[in-house]
């Protein structure tokens, strides 16, 4: 492995920070539906309320969420295990559920509620999954309804070009800059998912 020498930057800092920042938004034909989604805003069709991106675990769902909280000033939760239709109809800002995971139960009349609030407001909300929820064991059928009338957008896995892309942003994250060679190394011999390219960040 080689580290460019550059004695302005503070090479290794274990106690690394993501960062959201647009500059750092790759876009590729793997996630290029879901970023031209947020970029077309306001332009959105009057019915598209509701919004789900879902991806594997790394794929950038909350890097394209929160550059959208950043645009439209939108609240964000992380998950909903915690809200009540009170903060539903407090909130006259969008909104965001991050990292609905298919195996966790959910109270799904409660999410009904919630979906209808949105619709009924005129309120927009976006949602992350790891899975498309149309998978999800739902039980309640006008859940299930309303779910499909959403715009699920996937997030599909990553190509070369873009593990080269996510590899140099981790390290970066990390305050680590590695030569050219190096991530093209890494590029050619890793697993095509963004769990391999974590993975491979963490152990260097």
């Amino acid at each position: 492995m080689t580290v460019n020498d550059n004695s302005k930057q503070e090479i290794l800092n274990f106690h690394y920070k993501k960062n959201f920042l647009y500059k750092d938004l790759y876009k590729n034909p793997c996630n290029e539906i879901a970023i031209n989604l947020i970029e077309s805003w306001p332009k959105w069709p009057v019915d598209n309320r509701i919004t789900c991106i879902y991806g594997p675990s790394g794929s950038g769902k909350s890097h394209i969420a929160n550059i959208w909280k950043e645009k439209v000033d939108a609240v964000i939760y992380e998950g909903i295990s915690h809200l009540t239709l009170g903060h539903i109809y407090s909130i006259k800002r969008p909104l965001i559920f991050e990292n609905l995971i298919s195996n966790h139960k959910w109270p799904e009349e409660l999410l009904f509620e919630f979906f209808n609030e949105i619709k009924s407001s005129n309120n927009y909300l976006l949602i992350t999954c790891n899975d498309n929820p149309l998978k999800f064991r739902w039980k309640l059928k006008d859940l299930i309804s309303r779910i499909s009338s959403f715009t699920n957008i996937e997030i599909k896995l990553p190509d070369d070009e873009l593990i080269k892309k996510i590899l140099v942003k981790q390290f970066s994250d990390r305050q680590l800059s590695l030569d050219k060679q190096f991530i093209e190394y890494i590029s050619q011999r890793i697993e095509r998912s963004y769990l391999a390219i974590n993975n491979v960040v963490d152990i260097i």
